[in-house]
């Protein structure tokens, strides 16, 4: 776990995986589901997985936390994030992504985006933790990469950036694009996406604690871009549910679709 600050404050976390398989609790219709490790989050933990079909094929990818989890996260005098790194299980290398983070905002950010309220970012990372770790002010050609953007077509229709390339980019993060036509300063839940140097580098559903804790059950679907930059199966569908029988959230990435590069 780290604490980030949105300056050029990084610390690298190493987590060991421990993979279990299991028959599918969520998500019906799937014939399995690999878990990593947990890992510590509040009093309780948070680990991820993913769900497979009977072909074996990724189907999803997520992240469940128990409810303690929510207890007694840390609260700073100043708007930090506290970043813990959830490993993937190997068996979610054909999927785009590569680990996540959970970052708790006990102040929010960016008021001007209506952010500025207690809540979580799940971020599903394209990149591994070392380039990811290398998005820093002091890396060179950071400028350059910092203001270089994708092409449109590998963004979702009406996602713009939030902030200016150069000071907007988040150390350890990349430059975050938000959805324009969903976002109406009454902030619950949204889904961003993340750039750096010309790459889409994630994928990040965001979400208030006080919603969260309401125990909802959202299932939607995810706007696609019109070209993917790699191969690798990507999420059609973004769901926010709470587990009764196992007395977890789940933030789920699904309808994992094969893409290739265009």
């Amino acid at each position: 776990m780290t604490v980030r600050s949105r300056s050029p404050l990084l610390v690298a976390v190493a987590c060991a995986l421990l993979v279990v398989t299991s028959p599918s609790a969520h998500a019906g219709g799937m014939s399995g589901v690999v878990s990593a490790d947990e890992v510590s989050v509040g009093a309780g933990s948070a680990h991820t997985y993913v769900a497979f079909d009977d072909d074996r094929a990724p189907t999803a990818v997520g992240v469940r936390l128990d409810a303690a989890a929510l207890d007694e996260l840390p609260i700073g005098m100043l708007p930090t994030t506290q970043e813990y790194v959830l490993p993937l299980p190997e068996q979610a290398a054909t999927t785009i992504f590569d680990h996540v983070t959970l970052d708790w905002n006990s102040h929010g950010h960016n008021p001007e985006h209506g952010f500025d309220i207690p809540h979580i970012d799940v971020h599903f990372y394209l990149i591994d933790s070392a380039a990811r770790e290398a998005i820093h002010p002091l890396t060179p050609g950071y400028i350059e990469a910092s203001t270089r953007l994708p092409d449109p077509r590998y963004l979702p229709d009406g996602y713009a950036a939030g902030d200016d390339p150069l000071m907007g980019t988040v150390p350890g993060m990349g430059l975050h694009w938000l959805d324009t036509g969903a976002h109406d300063h009454h902030f619950t839940e949204t889904v961003l996406h993340g750039t750096w140097d010309g790459q889409v580098v994630f994928i990040e559903p965001m979400m208030t604690r006080e919603w969260l804790t309401s125990k909802p059950d959202l299932h939607e679907d995810l706007p696609q871009p019109a070209a993917y930059q790699q191969s690798g199966a990507y999420p059609t569908t973004y769901s926010v549910t709470w587990d009764e029988a196992a007395q977890e959230y789940v933030i789920e990435l699904g309808g994992l679709t094969p893409r290739e590069p265009s």
